[in-house]
């Protein structure tokens, strides 16, 4: 089973990266077909599964029903009548007194206002789309299985406008999602009937929420502790608070919210024993154990891990009750191969390879490691064990357990550690000493939270006695990831091969501002954004890069746009240094940043010239009032920064500000609201080659004019509009200086952002 895992694994890759053709594929496996009679082995059934799993990606893949019907979409930007059933469960987000109900849909209906014959638009196959249904108190949220109905127009997810940006719509897609449909509040949908799912999915959704109910009665006080129980046992983190898994993450404990072997294999144990128990015959154990399994994955949200352990547990009962060996390798490559065989896509995604690579690496690394490890303190295998004291046989089977939980802990770090590299940009070197004390304490609260659901059927108030004992137990495992968080050195992100030359990055964040200054293994940030900003956009890019701390904090003006995200990243990366332009603040989140670095901050007047990084120094430039305008000189490249050109600063640069402090080859500045006359005679002077401008489309003069495309280009300046070309990425190479806006590395690259690189 592990050739043809390999076979399906190269099939895929080959129908994803080479775009083979649905001729050519069915061509080769007629031919194969007809030499199997012949050669029974080898090559050629590895070349039949090839071809098989290159046919399965395409159906699932570039042909399928649901991207040709988004591609016509985009042709056909218009409003259009759906008609569909719910086929997960809404995830609700409240702003207000409104919120958004997201979920996806199984296309029934999809109807053209235009159109004379309304089923014309559905392709046949599985069409699943994304709604944001609007969700108020005279219009709930519909459930799993409802029929809805409603009218919107569709829309492709947007990708990634700042690298190391979550990628949401390649996401999508990898799901089988190609079009969302945002529902008007004026016009909501309509809730026909009910009752369209698969039951067996709507009763495990159902024993879901009510699981949920019974782990958290009588913790609504603890709102962190309820979250690992929950997490733990259910593998349900989407209401914890804010930051919660961080932790988790830098210690490399984030699997123990992964429901996996753990939860699958203690729930076969507990099941099979209860069964034996009652004398019930083998097969028929296996009969129930399995299906529980699989109810038990489907609670707990179908993911990959839980998937392939149940899998693996279904092999191994059914060997056991045919009296055959099931070899771990063997039945591993099996799980693998019937999860890709229902969702060839599951092999992006980051929990299927972690999953298997953290399994694969504990099976090939942990018997030899363990036996090394044990042979340094066991007894002389020529004593007899009734020769040894009590004392002796203590020390050794406890030497023995302590050994095993390591072996385990260090071969899944080491099959965790490309994963975690690739898609954390982490190694976490705490990770094996933390797992020695938070897997017992996991399995505590696994049982205890088992514990807790079977005594809640009867009885709340006696669930609530075993969570308030399972608060303990969590309360430490909380204790225990913490500090081994807070361990110097204990986790490192790692990035790519920093270039010879200073690399600016300009964010897109939508009329915030904010730009990453990387020097060699050095960074300094300009502003820090807002705090949602630091969390989505700011950080991931950080820590893809592999930053660990940041030299110098810049910030250019006190209010909540600048600098709202700095406690965000003062909590994950170490700022050595604060510079500030203005001591007195009337911002409170200002007066909050101040006083948190009291210690590590510089208060500069305008018009002081100090180091940035390395070979990067700063100039600052007095403006009326409390702006301050920024140039970064990099060698012989200089970036100004200045903020919005009133009639008052525009007068201040023309008249006050020497010539020479004004020139650089980027000028990045807002043209929302400036004045042209005005504005055009401050470019002049600084005479750029770029000029990069943010937008904020949800400001009354946000939003540059249309005159200024042709008025750059009559000067022969090249226009980056952030909101056409997301991010700006500067290289400072003293050769040839590189500005180019950022477009995300995937196969599908929106016409506008590529007419625009």
């Amino acid at each position: 089973m592990v050739g043809v895992l390999i076979a399906a694994v190269v099939g895929i890759l080959l129908a994803s990266w080479l775009g083979i053709t649905w001729g050519l594929l069915l061509g080769l496996l007629g031919c194969l077909l007809l030499l199997v009679p012949i050669y029974k082995q080898g090559g050629v059934v590895f070349g039949v599964t090839v071809v098989a799993f290159s046919l399965l990606q395409l159906c699932c893949g570039s042909d399928a029903p649901a991207r040709k019907l988004a591609l016509w979409f985009d042709a056909h930007p218009r409003e259009f009548s759906v008609e569909g059933v719910v086929d997960g469960a809404p995830k609700v987000s409240s702003t207000g007194t409104m919120g958004t109900a997201t979920f996806p849909i199984r296309v029934e209906k999809i109807a053209d206002q235009d159109a004379s014959e309304p089923q014309s638009l559905l392709p046949a196959g599985l069409l699943v789309t994304q709604v944001h249904w609007p969700v108020v108190q005279d219009f709930p949220a519909p459930v799993y299985g409802d029929r809805v109905s409603f009218q919107a127009v569709p829309e492709r997810p947007s990708w990634p406008r700042n690298p190391g940006s979550f990628d949401y719509r390649q996401w999508l897609e990898r799901h089988g999602i190609y079009t969302q449909f945002s529902i008007d509040p004026a016009e909501p949908g309509k809730i026909l009937s009910s009752g369209h799912g698969n039951p067996l999915m709507a009763w495990a959704l159902i024993a879901r929420h009510r699981m949920e109910t019974i782990l958290s009665t009588d913790l609504e006080g603890a709102p962190r502790e309820s979250s690992a129980i929950k997490g733990i046992t259910l593998g349900m983190t989407e209401n914890a608070p804010d930051g919660f898994t961080d932790d988790f993450r830098f210690t490399g404990t984030m699997h123990l919210f992964a429901v996996s072997g753990l939860h699958v294999g203690m729930l076969a144990v507990m099941i099979w024993f209860v069964l034996v128990a009652a004398r019930l015959p083998r097969p028929w154990s296996v009969a129930i154990i399995i299906p529980m399994l699989f109810f038990y994955v489907a609670v707990t949200g179908l993911k990959s891990g839980s998937i392939r352990s149940a899998t693996m547990v279904s092999l191994l009962l059914c060997g056991s009750v045919l009296y055959r060996r099931a070899p771990l390798y063997n039945t591993l490559a099996a799980a693998a191969i019937f999860q890709l065989a229902w969702d060839p896509n599951a092999l992006f995604s980051a929990g299927w390879q972690f999953s298997y690579s953290v399994v694969f690496a504990i099976l090939a690394i942990t018997p030899s490691l363990e036996r090394r490890l044990v042979a340094f303190h066991s007894a002389d295998a020529f004593i007899p064990p009734k020769l040894l004291t009590r004392r002796e046989r203590v020390e050794f089977s406890g030497w023995k357990y302590l050994m095993g939980l390591l072996s385990v802990s260090t071969a899944a770090w080491i099959g965790s550690l490309l994963p975690t590299i690739a898609y954390f940009h982490l190694i976490s070197f705490s990770a094996i000493g933390a797992n020695l004390l938070a897997v017992p304490l996991a399995f505590l609260v696994l049982a205890l939270g088992a514990l807790s659901l079977l005594a809640g059927t009867c009885s709340l108030w006696v669930a609530g006695a075993f969570n308030n004992a399972n608060w303990l137990i969590a309360k430490i495992l909380l204790l225990v990831v913490q500090s081994s968080a807070l361990i110097p050195g204990g986790h490192w992100f790692v990035g790519p091969l920093s270039k010879p030359y200073p690399v600016i990055t300009l964010f897109d964040l939508g009329g915030g501002f904010c730009a990453v200054v990387q020097s060699g293994r050095e960074f300094a940030l300009v502003n820090a954004g807002r705090k949602r900003d630091a969390e989505r956009d700011i950080l991931p890019f950080l820590e893809s890069r592999g930053a660990n701390s940041i030299q110098n904090l810049l910030v250019t003006k006190d209010d909540a746009v600048h600098l709202g995200g700095v406690p965000e990243i003062a909590d994950e990366l170490k700022v050595k240094h604060l510079i500030f332009f203005s001591e007195d603040s009337r911002s409170p989140v200002a007066k909050a940043v101040l006083n948190a670095f009291a210690n590590s901050r510089t208060t500069l007047s305008a018009g002081i010239t100090r180091p940035l990084l390395g070979n990067v120094t700063m100039e600052s430039i007095a403006l009326p009032g409390e702006e301050v305008g920024v140039r970064l000189c990099c060698g012989k490249i200089r970036v100004l920064f200045l903020p919005r050109l009133t009639p008052e600063i525009s007068q201040q640069l023309l008249s006050k500000t020497p010539d020479g402090l004004l020139d650089a080859e980027v000028l990045v500045m807002p043209l929302g609201g400036s004045e042209l006359l005005s504005a055009q005679a401050v470019i002049h002077k600084v005479s750029p080659k770029y000029l990069v401008s943010s937008v904020n489309q949800f400001s009354r003069v946000g939003v540059p004019s249309s005159e200024w495309e042709y008025l750059l280009a009559q000067r022969k300046i090249v226009y980056l509009r952030q909101d056409k070309t997301g991010a700006v990425m500067i290289d400072a190479d003293p050769k040839q200086m590189i500005v180019e806006p950022y477009v995300p590395q995937t196969d599908h690259v929106e016409a506008d952002r590529s007419g625009a690189r």
